[in-house]
């Protein structure tokens, strides 16, 4: 027996029955799609080369194996915590086995960081692997029917050791190496992507007039005592089977990722997403489901992954940072999505490495790579201590600036895709039914901004700290540490952006974090900033047909400019010159929209609101004039529609702090009446001012003694305190009045989206 045909096992039947061997044949012939070369091993090293690249496909199996059982963790832990109140950290089953699955991925992570080398953030990549295809050398299945291997690693180093030392030989299949045959098996189609040409495989195999590599051919089968007949090649299963998958799973693509791909990094690329653990794939059935915390649609034949993650993990954590004062201001739940296209080496550093870090390419793209050294939070840290800041940036958070030629062999022209999310409270189906029902889920997580596609205009984003709001060329824009959404060791920081798809969530976010302030100065936005998100929600609501930020995005505008739209437009509502019947009916107009949206206050600034009451307040001897200011009631009551937006915007006021704030800016442009010693007559003095205003009409008496008592009747219902958890509901609605405490369900019963497997294209 050689050392190629090894026993594999050894069974002893009885104590006087003869010991029945079993034989594993080791694999001695090797396809090499980079180089188009068949590599044949000597017998003698036969076991020892196959045991190295198994042990390398064992090791990466492992560790995708212990990121599905940590998933699996987390979402046992989730389900849990969605219906019962869990017990803390150290007493709770699930939690433990989270933490046991934690620590089993941390150590499958160090044994594969032993194999693959360190990551050099210098070059940008790892050691590099050579890719290898077992050849049965016959063209049929073996006798079991079962299939080799499907995919060999091994390190490149050790295949020039061996080289190197003639324990193996190499045959080239390139045309240009061989007189009369094509230049390569690799060819383009009509798109231009790169294909395997079968019909060209199957020529270089056997009609070619290379009597001399025939020759070389059948001397190496007979140096490495192979069973292999070559003439035999030409038919052989594994490697049209792999020509063919190859090409199949590339049918239809006409865009990135849609060529064959064997450099150096693709290779990589796709030992480390475990393709070698792939022995029984079938390209008929195209895809193979895998399970993780980053779900991964995978079109490996291009070396690239389209990957979906969460940073730290699905259930997010608790974002706290200190102000500017010194006080610590708890944020919410926030998590990180994260998808984009990864290639090379630094795609495969995402996979990996726990820790990333945000390199920019060329000044004008984000891209991610691991954070080698690093890792992520302890579960238990992320769950009771939570994301903690300060807003005084760091060395760590310049992060890398690099070149697209020096990215590792990654591809740049996929962008990072994602944004941030918050745990956003979930209202009521109908929030004034007589009784409310039990939610399902007492928070969902949404998004809020996304990562930008192109920074290069954004310069100056991330002068303001860790977290930090600011408005650039039409867009508000976030300026991220990665450290704050990954933890410390993360390195870089995320540029993300409001689009028009998230204006209104972003409207949510941050009246929030206002409410939660108690309506004080939230120093994570730029006070200009802050500014012109007030003056844009008093603008789409005075014309709610038109795409106001669309138009701030278009026009690129800065933040001197939406001030000088906003005081334009105010001058056009406001003006009760008795030749302006326009700005009576623009008055009248804003009365409207506001009644027909009002859950749309909702998302609005105290400032805001401020100028809203002031602009409906606003009447002259055109509104007198104007029998549409009667109303179509039987009997005719003026400004009827902007008393009832009046009452809309009153009953949008959650707490009596927002009140006094809402009051101390009835003003033009929204900024304060008082100062800290006159506040309460400010206050008394505007009160008495929409009193005036309601009871305009015919009973002036009457309506004196209403709209008084209508004032009063908001202002005693307004909580003095924030009812954390729960969303912001009218404050005449039931909803409204049931909460009366923080809502103990927040953080736990929320709804994180899927856990379910998504498919991954092996191809």
């Amino acid at each position: 027996m050689t050392e190629a045909n090894d026993a594999a096992a050894e069974n002893q039947i009885n104590k006087h029955a003869p010991v029945v061997v079993v034989e594993h044949s080791s694999m001695q012939c090797y396809f090499r799609p980079d180089t188009e070369e068949l590599v044949y091993i000597a017998d003698q090293e036969a076991s020892t080369f196959e045991q190295h690249w198994k042990d390398m496909t064992s090791t990466v199996n492992q560790f995708h194996l212990a990121k599905a059982a940590y998933s699996s963790a987390l979402e046992t832990y989730e389900q849990a915590a969605s219906t019962q109140r869990l017990a803390p950290l150290s007493d709770d089953p699930h939690a433990l086995e989270v933490i046991a699955a934690e620590t089993r991925l941390e150590k499958d992570r160090q044994a594969l960081r032993e194999k693959l080398g360190e990551f050099s953030t210098q070059n940008m990549s790892y050691d590099d692997v050579v890719e290898l295809i077992p050849v049965m050398g016959k063209g049929q299945k073996n006798k079991r029917g079962s299939k080799p291997a499907r995919f060999a690693y091994v390190k490149k180093g050790y295949f020039t050791q061996n080289k190197d030392g003639r324990k193996l030989h190499t045959v080239s299949l390139k045309g240009s190496e061989k007189k009369g045959a094509q230049e390569s098996i690799y060819s383009k189609d009509k798109h231009g992507n790169r294909r395997i040409d079968t019909n060209k495989l199957k020529e270089q195999l056997t009609t070619l007039k290379w009597e001399k590599v025939k020759l070389d051919m059948k001397d190496i089968v007979s140096w490495t005592g192979l069973d292999i007949d070559p003439e035999a090649l030409n038919k052989d299963f594994a490697l049209f089977d792999w020509a063919q998958s190859w090409n199949e799973s590339l049918v239809g693509k006409r865009e990135l990722g849609a060529s064959v791909d064997v450099s150096g990094a693709a290779q990589f690329m796709r030992f480390v997403s475990n393709v070698g653990a792939s022995v029984e794939f079938d390209p008929e059935k195209g895809n193979i489901a895998l399970k993780g915390e980053a779900k991964a649609n995978q079109t490996l034949v291009s070396g690239m992954v389209n990957l979906t993650r969460y940073i730290p993990d699905r259930l997010g954590w608790a974002l706290r940072y200190t102000t500017s004062k010194g006080n610590a201001f708890d944020m919410g739940m926030l998590r990180l999505y994260l998808a984009g296209e990864l290639s090379g080496f630094v795609g495969a550093s995402v996979q990996v490495e726990a820790q990333l870090q945000v390199v920019v390419v060329d000044g004008r793209e984000q891209k991610l790579a691991g954070q080698p050294n690093s890792r992520l939070p302890r579960f238990s840290q992320r769950r009771t201590q939570g994301s903690v800041f300060h807003q005084q940036m760091a060395a760590e958070d310049d992060g890398l600036s690099v070149s697209a030629e020096a990215f590792g062999g990654a591809r740049v022209e996929g962008g990072l895709k994602g944004g941030l999310q918050w745990l956003k409270p979930t209202p009521p189906v109908n929030e004034n039914a007589p009784v409310i029902e039990i939610l399902k889920s007492s928070g969902e997580f949404t998004d809020f901004c996304n990562i930008g596609q192109s920074i290069g205009a954004m310069a100056g984003v991330g002068a303001g700290g860790k977290f930090h709001c600011t408005f650039i060329n039409g867009r508000f824009c976030f300026h991220v540490a990665a450290s704050v959404c990954c933890g410390v060791g993360a390195k870089g920081m995320f540029v993300c952006e409001v689009e028009a798809n998230t204006i209104t969530e972003f409207g949510a976010w941050l009246i929030y974090q206002l409410y939660r302030l108690g309506y004080g100065f939230f120093d994570v936005v730029e006070r200009r900033t802050f500014e012109a998100y007030s003056q844009y929600c008093v603008m789409q609501i005075a014309d709610v047909k038109s795409k106001i930020y669309n138009d701030y995005n278009f026009g690129k505008l800065s933040v001197e400019e939406v001030s000088t739209r906003f005081r334009k437009f105010v001058l056009g509502v406001a003006d009760k010159n008795k030749e302006n019947l326009d700005a009576s009916k623009r008055r009248n107009q804003l009365a409207k929209n506001i009644i027909s949206n009002p859950a749309d206050l909702l998302l609005y600034t105290p400032e805001t609101k401020g100028v809203l009451l002031y602009l409906l307040t606003r009447h002259g001897i055109w509104d007198h004039l104007d029998w549409v200011n009667r109303g179509d009631k039987w009997i005719p009551d003026i400004y009827s529609d902007r008393k009832d937006a009046v009452i809309w915007v009153l009953k949008s006021i959650q707490t009596r702090a927002e009140w006094n704030k809402v009051l101390c800016r009835m003003t033009a442009d929204g900024r304060q009446l008082h100062s800290d010693d006159n506040q309460l007559a400010i206050i008394e003095q505007q009160e008495q001012h929409l009193v005036n205003f309601l009871k305009e009409g015919f009973n002036r008496d009457q309506d004196l003694y209403k709209a008084k008592a209508e004032l009063a009747t908001i202002y005693d219902r307004l909580k003095s305190d924030v009812t954390w958890g729960y969303a912001l509901a009218m404050n005449d609605s039931a909803y409204y009045k049931c909460n009366t405490g923080h809502n103990a369900h927040y953080l736990q019963r929320c709804t994180l989206g899927s856990f379910e497997q998504q498919p991954s294209r092996f191809s």
